[in-house]
């Protein structure tokens, strides 16, 4: 083991970790300081085994450009594998960031070796003398250009413009290692001496990909407005249907008052006649029937919000019309607690409790059932939504439900909305055929 070996696997082994840092800098802000830690832990812990690996491999397999490359070429991956793991649901990033962070290495390298080309002696442009010689100067540029990087790669995660569609997602995604590919293939058994064409086409690579990033940060923004302009239409448009079944509601009431004024009016018509017919026996008797029938059709109040009140009357009427067993706790009577929410909590349970009816639909008799909790105690909110359901949840990168079924996934949305405006945890799980939401949250709203 010489000292020429030693160095070579103590800068590749930085290099490498380099790297790392490079992909991991985009997540960095939105990583918990426990994933965070995590993920350094493991790279850190397997610096000292990457480093004696290559000891191994250089002192067995010899030390030259072919070995050169080959570790540079797979080394890489573990520290990948690492981000992989702690920072999951992120494999389209992950992809992308990591073809961004390859095409930067290749700039480095490719000035590196062209002022070793055009400014130290020829005994350095070729063979095992270049190797340090190149490493050492990619380190250097690294450390100079730190807080460039940190500013290029802290925003580098490009906006989820296809999150709908997960072929056009991953074919974005893959493009900046596309780009990379081709160049890499051809340079696995060429020696260190390029051409200036050689390193012009690397130069060019780097700008077609730093091009790419530009276009990704535009139509990201372009896209997240058309998606916020949608989402606000969907949120109008669901204010609408809760306005329009609380009239409806309102006027179902009406309906059934007028009903129960001609009803009375008959019925008071029937007792005066009895009493003025000295009737009295048959008159208790009709008071008595009265008395009984009025307590069959009971007034349910889930709570004093008209609106959330209005929402939850619906549903549970519609849940129970359908023959679906439908029970609903509600207790959010606090005085001092925010009314200002109202409105959106109308329109997050129409959605929450209705999308329950429609998986509910779908279960045999006998095995259908809703039930619906909601508290406001110490400044909070729970919201507590099950229902029955015997196919699989598939959750997506979010931890929502998704469907493939057109027409479906508003309900969805809206929770997400409601989500972000109120920084709401939200869970789902299934267990023994039975889904549940589990919903957590102040009613103050969050900083937009």
């Amino acid at each position: 083991m010489t000292p020429l070996i030693v160095g070579m696997a103590t800068g590749i082994t930085l290099i490498q970790t380099i790297g790392a840092y490079l992909r991991y800098l985009p997540f960095e802000a939105k990583l918990p300081t426990e994933e965070r830690t995590r993920l350094w832990k493991y790279i850190l812990l397997w610096m000292p085994c990457s480093f004696a690996l290559y000891i191994a491999y250089f002192a067995y397999e010899g030390l030259n450009v072919e070995t050169f490359k080959r570790v540079h070429y797979i080394g890489w991956v573990p520290f990948f594998t690492f981000s992989l793991i702690v920072i999951r649901h992120e494999g389209m990033r992950h992809t992308f960031v990591a073809g961004m962070q390859t095409l930067w290495f290749m700039l480095l390298q490719t000035v590196s070796g062209t002022l070793i080309l055009t400014l130290l002696p020829p005994f350095y442009g070729t063979g095992v003398n270049r190797l340090p010689v190149q490493t050492g100067l990619y380190i250097f540029f690294f450390i100079v250009l730190l807080p460039v990087e940190q500013r290029v790669f802290r925003s580098m995660l490009p906006p989820p413009l296809f999150s709908g569609n997960k072929f056009a997602g991953w074919s974005f995604a893959v493009l900046p290692l596309g780009l990379c590919a081709a160049p890499l293939i051809t340079l696995i058994e060429r020696p260190l001496m390029y051409t200036w064409a050689d390193r012009l086409s690397r130069f060019f690579l780097l700008l077609w990909g730093f091009m790419l990033y530009q276009y990704s940060l535009y139509a990201g923004k372009h896209a997240a407005q058309m998606q916020e302009a949608h989402h606000t239409n969907e949120m109008l448009t669901q204010q609408l249907e809760a306005l329009e079944t609380n009239a409806a509601l309102l006027q179902s009431s009406a309906d059934d008052v007028r009903r129960t004024r001609h009803d009375l009016r008959h019925y008071n018509r029937l007792l005066a006649t009895l009493l003025r017919a000295g009737e009295i026996e048959k008159a208790l008797d009709l008071i008595e029937v009265q008395d009984r029938d009025l307590l069959t059709r009971p007034i349910i109040a889930y709570c004093k919000s008209p609106i959330v009140n209005a929402a939850l009357t619906v549903y549970m009427q519609a849940a129970k019309k359908d023959g679906i067993p439908a029970s609903c706790s509600v207790n959010i009577d606090d005085p001092v607690r925010p009314q200002e929410v109202d409105k959106d909590l109308a329109i997050l349970l129409s959605n929450v409790v209705e999308n329950a009816i429609i998986a509910s639909r779908k279960q045999p008799e006998g095995k259908r059932a809703i039930r619906v909790s909601l508290v406001y105690t110490a400044m909070q909110y729970a919201l507590v939504v099950e229902n029955r359901c015997n196919t699989p949840l598939r959750l997506n990168d979010d931890g929502l439900p998704t469907t493939e079924e057109r027409g479906h996934g508003v309900g969805m949305t809206s929770l997400q909305n409601f989500s972000k405006k109120y920084g709401a945890e939200v869970f789902f799980e299934q267990k023994n055929e039975n889904v549940r939401l589990l919903m957590y949250w102040s009613g103050k709203k969050t900083k937009q």
